[in-house]
C-alpha cells in the first residue's frame, strides 16, 4: 500500500471517530442544571463573603494599630498638657505672691519629702545652693507663710515649718491694729502666740508677719486666732492659740523669697 493511500485512510478514520464521539456526547439535562445552579450561586456568594471577611479583618487590624498609635500619642499629649498646666500654675503662684506678699521671689520649689515625725514639721525641697537657696530664706504659698530654710545642700534644702517646735515668727494683728507678738510652733498643727496684756485680741483675728527678727517680709498671713487663753493674776502677757493658714501636709509647691 502506497504512502498516500495509507495517509488517506488514517484521515478518514479520524474523521469518522470524531463524528461518532460528537454524536453521542452526553449533555446534562436541563433539570440537572436547574438543580445545580443554586449550589453554584451559593459557592460564588460564599467565596465572595470569605473574600470580603478577609478584607474586613485586615482593615480592622490596620485600624486597631492606628487606634493604638493614636492612643499613645494622646497619652503623651495629655502628659505634656498636664506639665504645661502645672508650670502655668506655678507662674501664677509666683505672680500672686510677688503682688500680694513680697516682690523678691526667688522661684518655685517642689516638696519632695515630709518629716514623718509627729513632733516635727519639716519639708524637703528639690532646690539647693546651686539654685540660689540660702539659710533662713522665707518660704511661702499664696495662702500664707510656710516657714524658713534651715538646711541647705547643693540640690536640696529643708524647711522648718511654722508649727515646728523650733520655729518662731513675729506676728501682729492684720489691719494695722497694732500689738506685736511672737508665735512659736506647737506640734502637730498649731501655734502659740504671746502678746502684751493690753492688746485687744479676739477669737477670729488674723495674724500676719511683722518686722520682728528681720527675716520675714511684713504682712504675710500666718494664721487665725482659735482660742484666747484666760489671764492669770500674775500673767504679764496674753497667750492665744493660732490655727496656721497653711496645712504643710498637703502643699506640693512653695515659693522661696529672698531675705530682707
Amino acid at each position: 500500500m502506497s504512502e498516500g493511500r495509507r495517509l488517506l485512510l488514517v484521515t478518514l478514520g479520524l474523521l469518522g471517530l470524531s463524528m461518532v464521539t460528537t454524536r453521542f456526547q452526553v449533555v446534562a439535562p436541563s433539570a440537572w442544571r436547574a438543580w445545580t445552579a443554586p449550589i453554584t450561586r451559593a459557592s460564588v456568594v460564599t467565596a465572595d463573603n470569605v473574600r470580603r471577611a478577609y478584607v474586613t479583618l485586615v482593615h480592622e487590624r490596620e485600624l486597631s494599630r492606628e487606634v493604638g498609635a493614636l492612643g499613645k500619642q494622646n497619652d503623651l499629649l495629655r502628659q505634656q498638657n498636664e506639665l504645661l498646666q502645672r508650670e502655668v500654675s506655678r507662674l501664677r503662684q509666683v505672680m500672686n505672691i510677688t503682688t500680694t506678699q513680697a516682690p523678691n521671689a526667688l522661684g518655685i520649689a517642689q516638696v519632695i519629702a515630709v518629716d514623718p515625725s509627729p513632733l516635727l514639721a519639716r519639708l524637703d525641697l528639690n532646690r539647693g545652693s546651686a539654685d540660689g537657696v540660702r539659710l533662713r530664706m522665707p518660704v511661702t504659698v499664696p495662702g500664707g507663710l510656710v516657714g524658713q530654710i534651715a538646711e541647705v545642700s547643693e540640690h536640696r534644702s529643708t524647711v522648718v515649718a511654722l508649727v515646728d517646735p523650733e520655729s518662731s515668727v513675729g506676728v501682729t494683728l492684720q489691719g494695722n491694729r497694732g500689738g506685736r507678738g511672737l508665735a512659736r510652733g506647737v506640734p502637730p498643727d498649731r501655734l502659740r502666740a504671746e502678746f502684751s496684756r493690753s492688746v485687744p485680741i479676739r477669737v477670729g483675728d488674723v495674724l500676719v508677719t511683722n518686722s520682728l527678727g528681720g527675716v520675714f517680709p511684713v504682712g504675710i498671713r500666718v494664721g487665725t486666732v482659735e482660742k484666747v487663753m484666760p489671764l492669770g493674776p500674775n500673767d504679764i502677757s496674753r497667750t492665744v492659740i493660732v490655727k496656721p493658714s497653711v496645712d504643710v501636709g498637703v502643699i506640693e509647691d512653695v515659693t522661696l523669697l529672698e531675705g530682707l
